[in-house]
C-alpha cells in the first residue's frame, strides 16, 4: 500500500531578525555619519552609526552592520539627503 501524497505546498514561517527588540531604541538615535571619509573608500570601523551600535548595544562590529541594514529595510533608521547624516525615525534632532 502506498502511503499518501503530499499536497506540494511548502509552508513557509515568518522570519523575523533576533534584533527586532532594538529597533524602537534604534528609532531614538541621533543624526550620525556613517561613512565620514566619503572621498575615501568605506571602512566599517570609522562609522559613527556602528560605533553608536557597538558601544550602546555591546555587540561585535559584524552584528552592528546587519543591525544597521535591518533597521535601515524597516525605517527605525533613516537618511537625511540634506545632512547626510543618519537618524532614527522618532529622534534624531540635529
Amino acid at each position: 500500500m502506498n502511503p499518501p501524497k503530499r499536497s506540494g505546498k511548502k509552508v513557509r514561517t515568518p522570519r523575523a531578525s533576533k534584533h527586532i527588540h532594538l529597533w524602537p531604541e534604534l528609532e531614538l538615535m541621533p543624526h550620525l555619519d556613517h561613512w565620514p571619509d566619503r572621498p575615501g573608500p568605506y571602512r566599517p570601523e570609522t562609522s559613527e552609526v556602528l560605533r553608536f551600535l557597538v558601544e550602546g548595544f555591546g555587540m561585535t562590529l559584524d552584528e552592528a552592520e546587519k543591525v544597521f541594514g535591518s533597521a535601515r529595510k524597516r525605517g527605525s533608521i533613516r537618511f537625511n539627503r540634506d545632512t547626510g547624516l543618519w537618524y532614527g525615525r522618532k529622534g534624531g534632532q540635529p
